[in-house]
């Protein structure tokens, strides 16, 4: 699927590389644990055969070929669109806002047979969106399940962002209401730290072989020296840069990050720091 981007963004902002498309070989079995950025903070996993979504955020306007169903111009293309996706096992979200639980996606991905799974209140507002209830399931902080080849754990996520105006922007987030996801598969294991200030526990996470690190430097978020911190306490991962170079929004912080930023201050960064483009396939290898 071919999309016209704009030929500028309306201001200066870091744009990530340029798309590859993830096509239907992606979602065969294989021998391995693959990984695709899906850009924004969006991934594919296929676990040996074993397809999860986290966050997925890939579908565009009705009619219009530039602009995502959030309502933003894209920097670059989309990888996949929902209606492209042959299979899920699973589609995890970890919060609800609507950059990372986009409506449409959601919707749209009921089709692949796929378990929903979240914070509970990320399932109800599933539900109110459509998905049945036999397909979605509600995990607590710390709570492990296993979906195919893959052990999946909810980690502490602090994204309580409302705070800074409760009154306009509603009631802050509390601390079962967003999650991070640690997968083990069989070649090693993956962290989505989800959007998190930096947490005590989180410098207490070892075993991880791969990180998908949050560039953004928004309060709300990790910001440029939690995310170098995290990274070098996790000093034997790869690390896989996200939450940047997707929607043309100048003046929203958590979608301008800038992987640069970090590199100088993560060990070993020429080896560990990996700044792919959205749909660009990484195989997991513990073996650094």
């Amino acid at each position: 699927m071919s999309q016209e981007m704009p030929q500028e963004p309306s201001a200066s902002q870091v744009i990530a590389p340029n798309t590859r498309m993830i096509t239907a070989e992606d979602f065969t079995a294989s021998n391995r644990t693959s990984i695709w950025w899906l850009s924004g903070a969006g991934f594919l996993i296929n676990v040996r055969g074993t397809l999860i979504m986290i966050d997925p955020v890939i579908m565009m306007k009705d009619g219009s070929p530039s602009v995502n169903e959030l309502g933003h111009r894209m920097l670059v293309p989309l990888p996949i669109v929902a209606a492209d996706v042959p299979h899920l096992d699973a589609v995890l979200y970890s919060h609800m806002d609507n950059d990372h639980l986009a409506p449409d996606t959601a919707a749209a991905l009921i089709r692949t047979g796929g378990m929903y799974g979240g914070p509970a209140i990320v399932v109800r507002e599933l539900a109110r969106l459509g998905v049945p209830a036999d397909q979605a399931r509600a995990f607590r902080i710390g709570e492990t399940f296993r979906v195919g080849n893959a052990e999946i754990a909810l980690t502490r996520a602090d994204h309580a962002w409302q705070i800074s105006d409760p009154e306009k922007l509603g009631p802050p987030y509390g601390p079962e209401d967003c999650c991070g996801f640690l997968i083990s598969s069989p070649d090693g294991v993956i962290w989505y730290t989800g959007d998190s200030r930096l947490l005590p526990e989180h410098l207490e996470m070892s075993g991880v072989d791969l990180l998908l690190l949050d560039v953004s430097n928004d309060p709300y978020h990790f910001g440029i020296e939690n995310a170098v911190k995290l990274a070098n306490h996790l000093g034997d991962a790869d690390l896989i840069a996200h939450h940047y170079g997707t929607y043309d929004a100048p003046e929203s912080l958590p979608f301008n990050g800038d992987p640069a930023k970090l590199s100088c201050g993560i060990t070993r960064s020429e080896r560990r720091f990996h700044i792919l483009a959205p749909g660009e396939r990484y195989d997991l290898k513990t073996t650094k």
